[in-house]
């Protein structure tokens, strides 16, 4: 894997795994990825359909920990209505369905696209936020 992208994606998981718990969540939902044993808890504060703060609390691996630090770095100001589709977005990027990724930062996980096992591992988080939002 490239260094860049590996240093990008470790400095990532990094920021996922020291978790602050947010005051009064509006969404909660924890997610599983019964192939791996990753398992990401995800905390969700939401005021008129917009994200205010996110938190997750990961037990996985570093793809798994950079794909959650990503989604609580980019949530705030995310519109709740715009969470499936970039994880949709994020999905078919990641299996090569699209040309670009759906925002410039999930770049970083390029490295990633052949992988198709690692592909969930990546995803947990949204998926998580996804279960809580609906």
């Amino acid at each position: 894997m490239d260094a860049l992208y590996q240093k990008q994606i470790l400095a990532l998981a990094k920021s996922a795994r020291d978790p602050a718990n947010l005051d009064s969540p509006t969404h909660e939902a924890t997610v599983s990825n019964p192939t791996c044993g990753d398992r990401v808890q995800l905390q969700i504060r939401v005021d008129a359909d917009q994200i205010t703060a996110a938190s997750a609390s990961v037990r996985g691996c570093a793809l798994c920990e950079a794909g959650a630090g990503l989604f609580v770095e980019m949530a705030p100001g995310m519109k709740t209505s715009d969470v499936a589709a970039l994880r949709e977005g994020l999905a078919s990027w990641l299996a090569a369905k699209e040309p670009n990724a759906p925002h410039p930062r999930m770049q970083v996980f390029e490295p990633v696209q052949p992988i198709k096992s690692r592909h969930k591992c990546v995803t947990l988080a949204m998926d998580a936020a996804v279960k809580a939002l609906s």
